[in-house]
Order: C-alpha cells, then sequence, then structure tokens
C-alpha cells in the first residue's frame, strides 16, 4: 500500500524595502533569532529606492512577485508600499510622520488595516532633544527647525512647545528645493542653532549640512542618530538597528498568522543620544559632563 507523501508548504516571502543592507542583516538576524533559517524556512527579497520613483518601483515589484509580508524602512517606502498594495500585510518603519493622523492606522491598538509597525512618540522626544539641546548651548534664545512640508508637521508642531519648556523659541523654516549650503548660510550670521528634523532630504544631505554649518560655525543638531555622525553637534533619534531587529518579530507574527490589523502600533524600541566632540571643539563649545554621562554614544 502506498503512503501519501506530505506535500511541503511553499516557503513564504518577505520583501523588504530599504537601501541600508547592514540594516537587512540585523533584520535578518531577527529572523534567525524567531527560528526563522533564511531560503529553509523563508525567503528575503531587498529592494532599495534609488532614483526617481525608485521606492514606487521597487514596491510594485515585491507586490507583483507576490510576497507574504513587506517591511518598508522609511516614510518613503512605507507610502509607496501603501500604495502598491492594499492586502499584503505591511510592517512599517516610519519616524516622521503621525500614523494616526497620516491615515495610516486607526488606533496604536487596533490598526485595523493591513498596515502596522514603528512609528514615533514625537511629544517625548522632541522634549529630549530640546532638553539635550538646552544642556549643550545654555546661553541659546532661537533655533531654527528646518522643515519639509507636510512630512515633517508633526515633528514641527511637537518641537515648538518641547523647546518653550527650555526658554527656546523655535522658527520653523521650510527647505524646499534649497541646496544645504545655502540654507546653512541664510542661517549663519543670525545667531541662532539650528535643527535638522527627520525626513529623507536632510537625511540623504546630512553630511554636506552638518559640516557646512560647522564651516560657518553654526550649531546644529538633528532628530536622525546620523546627523551626529555627519558632524552635527548632536542627535538624538531612534535606534535603527534596534528597531530592524524588532521588525523582525512583528514580521514572525504575521507569517504564524497574525492580522497587521491585531498587531499593535509599537515605539521604537530605544532612542540614543548622540554627541560629537570634535565638532564641540571645533565650535568652541564645551558639553557639561552630564549630558556626556547620559549620552548613548560619544563620538571624540
Amino acid at each position: 500500500m502506498l503512503r501519501a507523501v506530505p506535500v511541503r508548504a511553499a516557503v513564504p516571502r518577505v520583501g523588504v524595502l530599504a537601501d541600508d543592507t547592514t540594516l537587512t542583516a540585523i533584520f535578518v538576524q531577527g529572523l534567525l533569532d524567531a527560528q526563522w533559517e533564511p531560503e529553509a524556512d523563508v525567503v528575503l527579497v531587498r529592494r532599495g529606492g534609488d532614483g526617481p520613483g525608485g521606492w514606487t518601483a521597487a514596491a510594485r515589484e515585491l507586490a507583483a512577485l507576490p510576497v507574504n509580508v513587506l517591511v518598508a524602512g522609511g516614510h518613503a517606502a512605507v507610502r509607496a508600499a501603501r500604495e502598491a498594495t492594499a492586502s499584503i500585510p505591511i510592517v512599517a518603519l516610519d519616524f516622521e510622520r503621525d500614523p494616526i493622523a497620516g491615515g495610516v492606522v486607526r488606533t496604536l491598538g487596533h490598526p485595523g488595516g493591513n498596515v502596522t509597525g514603528f512609528f514615533c512618540d514625537f511629544t517625548d522626544g522632541m522634549v529630549r532633544l530640546a532638553g539635550a539641546l538646552r544642556e549643550a548651548l545654555p546661553g541659546a534664545t532661537r533655533v531654527v527647525a528646518l522643515a519639509d512640508g507636510e512630512a515633517t508637521d508633526a515633528q514641527a508642531r511637537a518641537l515648538r512647545p518641547a523647546a518653550a519648556n527650555f526658554g527656546l523659541e523655535v522658527e520653523i523654516l521650510d527647505a524646499g528645493a534649497a541646496a544645504p549650503e545655502a540654507l546653512v548660510d541664510r542661517l549663519a550670521a543670525r545667531g541662532v542653532a539650528l535643527v535638522a528634523l527627520a525626513a529623507p532630504p536632510f537625511e540623504r544631505e546630512a553630511t554636506r549640512l552638518a559640516k557646512r554649518a560647522l564651516r560657518r560655525k553654526l550649531p546644529s543638531a538633528g532628530a536622525f542618530v546620523r546627523y551626529a555622525h555627519a558632524s552635527g553637534l548632536l542627535a538624538r533619534g531612534p535606534s535603527l538597528p534596534d528597531t530592524f531587529r524588532r521588525a523582525a518579530a512583528t514580521v514572525d507574527r504575521v507569517l504564524r498568522g497574525t492580522r497587521p490589523a491585531e498587531i499593535a502600533v509599537e515605539r521604537p524600541p530605544r532612542f540614543e543620544l548622540v554627541l560629537n566632540m570634535k565638532t564641540a571643539a571645533a565650535l568652541q563649545i564645551t558639553l557639561p559632563p552630564a549630558l556626556v554621562s547620559r549620552a548613548d554614544l560619544v563620538l571624540r
């Protein structure tokens, strides 16, 4: 008598919309921690968003494969993923916009659609960024925050009252299509501090922006961690490695049958305060020991 041979279920595919291969590798390690062996138990397909319309094309390509779940790293990738599919589960890592105000989810506890993931609490984040800026620049009274239209509205709204608590007046400057050098040159003679909000244009141009500010002796900070690495005085923002690792746990739940509509939105698992001591020295700024001791990373 012949015995029936069990049919092996199709290996699920996970689409990853991310430019950074290092972060993708961290995500893969998170899947391994959740007992998913790449190629044997799950297939990963990564696409970046280089070039005009890059994220849109990449998201459509992954949705057409199709994949069982999409991981979208960054606001532009999340937007492209949502435009590409209303049915494939999306695990979003979006640290720029309010997910409820933006119509991405119904509530944080019960997203209600095909999107869940990680979004920032801008109120707390901006309070801590403004506090670090006040400690670093005790004599400052005015801050100019570089904004990117609607993409940074939630951050800008949160920064104003947060900074006011520390005696800092905030002016929001919509950067538009202006070059980083032109923006810095406009501000250098005004005796203000500069804050670059988290937005793709400023993240792409972080090095040019921060270095220009340094050359013009303009203290500058960022709402994303890489800004301090790019020569900014300080930065405070979500830890991308920790969030990508945590995103793997959310993908694990989706692959095991939980609908995104039932997976509560999370905050980034960890925020980092990064100080750049070389920049501080070049600006002739002495950062207080209490601030230095509290930093997650001090670049020397």
